[in-house]
């Protein structure tokens, strides 16, 4: 059986952390203060552009695992959270546990990552 109490706490956890993860990014690109049509100036010093473009990158990596995040909040608030998206089947609570913001069951993840 699944404690959604206990899931609603990890996965609000994940929240804030993500969250706070992001404001640290846009504080520490490069480019947060300076004017975005440099990116592409000559002469743009490469260190300051690699900077940069970490930060997107891990900018849109979070950003896609809060859009998960908000996603099982908002299923464990209308009472349709556990249950894969594909098949309607409930997902293995381990699987939860380990992965809250999981929407597949572990047959039809594994379908869709073969067929990838």
């Amino acid at each position: 059986m699944i404690d959604i109490s206990k899931i609603r706490s990890k996965v609000e956890k994940q929240r804030n952390i993500i969250l706070k993860k992001l404001g640290r990014i846009k504080e520490e690109d490069p480019f947060a203060s300076e004017d975005r049509s440099l990116i592409v100036e000559p002469g743009t010093d490469a260190a300051v552009l690699s900077g940069h473009e970490r930060a997107v990158v891990l900018e849109d990596r979070l950003k896609s695992d809060l859009k998960e995040i908000e996603s099982a909040l908002k299923k464990i608030k209308k009472g349709t959270y556990g249950l894969c998206e594909r098949c309607g089947k409930p997902i293995d609570a381990g699987r939860l546990e380990v992965k809250p913001q999981a929407v597949y069951c572990l047959k039809c993840e594994s379908e869709i990552e073969t067929k990838k």
